[in-house]
């Protein structure tokens, strides 16, 4: 499926959040949820890439790219371009090397998902263990 690069750019005005080091699940939520409309298969890895040389009934494969892979691949390389543009610097080190915009959604969760976990984990820790003056929180929630 071939999507016309306007229609692409055309996302970064409603990708309104930038991922930084504490923002993933909300980051990660809009980004999704913005996508899941155009072509978030290639970020979930169930856009499976058309085979990328054309094969010969005579000849076997040749060298020649099909035109499906060529059209997936440019999609791919815009929406990659779509996920740079909503990050920040220090992200973008995360998927420095991906050549899809799959492996970069896979980098990008291994590493910010689990500092989003612990930081959940970490302000619950924190919640329970208040007090205001000798009391615990517990007291005060319903």
């Amino acid at each position: 499926m071939t999507v016309n690069s306007p229609k692409i750019e055309g996302l970064l005005g409603m990708l309104t959040i930038h991922l930084n080091y504490d923002n993933f699940v909300k980051w990660s939520f809009q980004f999704q949820s913005v996508l899941q409309g155009y072509l978030f298969d290639h970020f979930d890895g169930s856009s499976v890439f058309p085979s990328k040389c054309v094969i010969d009934t005579e000849l076997g494969v040749t060298t020649e790219v099909t035109d499906a892979y060529k059209n997936w691949n440019q999609t791919d390389k815009a929406l990659l371009s779509v996920l740079i543009a909503t990050l920040f610097d220090d992200a973008i080190e995360y998927f420095v090397g991906s050549k899809t915009s799959v492996e970069a959604w896979t980098h990008l969760q291994d590493r910010y998902a689990i500092v989003s976990r612990a930081r959940v984990n970490h302000l619950k820790t924190e919640f329970h263990t208040m007090h205001k003056d000798v009391d615990s929180i517990e007291k005060y929630l319903l």
